[in-house]
């Protein structure tokens, strides 16, 4: 069976950035959550007032994005069958590895509270349970090497616009790599050139997170379950073997 590998890539959650941290509309939040400045996510619907200082404003603070994509891919049959492992790179290089038996909380303001406690601890909830762990300076191409795939797949808008399900039918290998854009506008600022990949097209609109990775999840099922149906197919086409028929044997005189 067939192990995949999603990474949400570049996706947009951080620490609030220093330049930021003097704020109003920061520190009045963060003091309302009982923490400083420093020690909480960065997040659009917050912290919008005070954007304009920061660069590529427009695609920054969604922290929301990576908790849907989480939901999505952990309640999958995929997952729920052991055939896949989820990980979140940022435009930090930071990278969030996640083990399969985690439960992540589907109350967006608890997995923001999770998120800033694994920035804090590394590793949540503890480094002999490692459910959540938190490595930096990891960029992409080190990521998807290290996973070690036999393929990559990348979905991006300018890539082969062949029906998805076609694509991972097709899939040769037994350790697939997919790569979700992680952010609401723009495209990927990591180097893809750094790896062997083929881009794949979902279309010419830009898509939210929850529907590339939802697209994805189904086009994965779909295509086990075709081949699945197909090989069931032809154990029924082939011919049984025949028995051959014993000659009587002769009676002694």
């Amino acid at each position: 069976m067939t192990q995949y590998f999603f990474i949400l890539a570049d996706s947009e959650i951080e620490l609030v950035p220093s330049e930021l941290l003097k704020e109003r509309c920061i520190i009045n939040n963060a003091r309302a959550r009982g923490k400083p400045p420093e020690k909480i996510l960065l997040d659009a619907s917050h912290h919008h007032p005070a954007f304009a200082k920061l660069a590529e404003s427009e695609r920054r603070g969604r922290p929301d994005l990576v908790h849907f994509y989480l939901m999505l891919s952990m309640d999958s049959d995929l997952a729920a069958e052991g055939n896949l492992r989820v990980f979140v790179h940022t435009r930090n290089n930071d990278v969030i590895a996640v083990k399969p038996e985690t439960r992540l909380p589907p109350n967006y303001p608890r997995f923001v509270g999770l998120i800033e406690q694994l920035y804090d601890q590394r590793v949540v909830p503890s480094r002999e349970n490692a459910l959540l762990e938190l490595r930096n300076d990891v960029p992409l191409d080190t990521l998807v090497n290290a996973l070690k795939p036999d393929e990559v797949l990348v979905l991006s808008q300018d890539g082969d616009t062949s029906p998805l399900q076609e694509k991972f039918a097709s899939v040769k290998g037994e350790r697939v790599v997919v790569i979700i854009g992680g952010f609401s506008r723009g495209s990927f600022r990591s180097d893809l050139s750094k790896f062997k990949h083929t881009k794949i097209s979902l279309g010419h609109r830009m898509m939210k997170v929850w529907t590339v990775t939802s697209k994805a999840l189904c086009a994965i099922s779909s295509s086990a379950a075709a081949a699945g149906a197909a090989e069931a197919a032809e154990k029924v086409k082939a011919p049984k073997p025949s028995r051959s028929r014993r000659a009587p044997k002769k009676k002694a005189a």
